[in-house]
């Protein structure tokens, strides 16, 4: 008859087995997050389309969904509000032909296409330029000529 021992890994407590995961995602910078989500978080991951109808009870998926919230904020450079100084924070696509756009009105310079940071301050330029236009309902703010 042949003797055979359990492995190190089948030995373990599941204490210490939860505290080896633990060890090895700290190596690898992760870090695990406990949130409380409500009924009002939830209803606003379905409304924004973060997370699919049926998926509302699915702690796995909401949890993916509220990681791909946070990784499209930080993607996009957003910051929070400071509500009292007056701003507030929001984020947006931009189609190619509006980054266009802004180039064609040098709003923007062409080497600059790319570059997020700098489209985000051209097009608030741009929107704070069109909302004074707007404001006081004249042309000449934009230095246009009329025909």
């Amino acid at each position: 008859m042949i003797e055979t021992y359990p492995s190190p890994a089948q030995q373990l407590s599941p204490e210490a087995s939860r505290m080896r995961r633990s060890r090895a995602r700290r190596r690898r910078g992760e870090t695990i997050v406990t949130l409380e989500v409500g009924p009002v978080m939830i209803s606003s991951l379905l409304a924004l389309g973060w997370l699919p109808e049926g998926d509302r009870a699915d702690k796995g998926a909401v949890a993916h969904a509220l990681t791909q919230l946070a990784e499209r904020a930080l993607w996009a450079n957003l910051t929070p509000s400071a509500g009292s100084q007056g701003y507030v924070c929001f984020a947006c696509d931009l189609k190619a032909t509006t980054v266009d756009t802004l180039i064609s009105l040098r709003w923007l310079p062409a080497e600059y296409a790319d570059d997020i940071n700098e489209i985000a301050k051209a097009f608030r330029r741009f929107a704070g330029r069109a909302l004074d236009v707007a404001r006081r309902g004249t042309l000449d703010l934009w230095n246009i000529r009329t025909r």
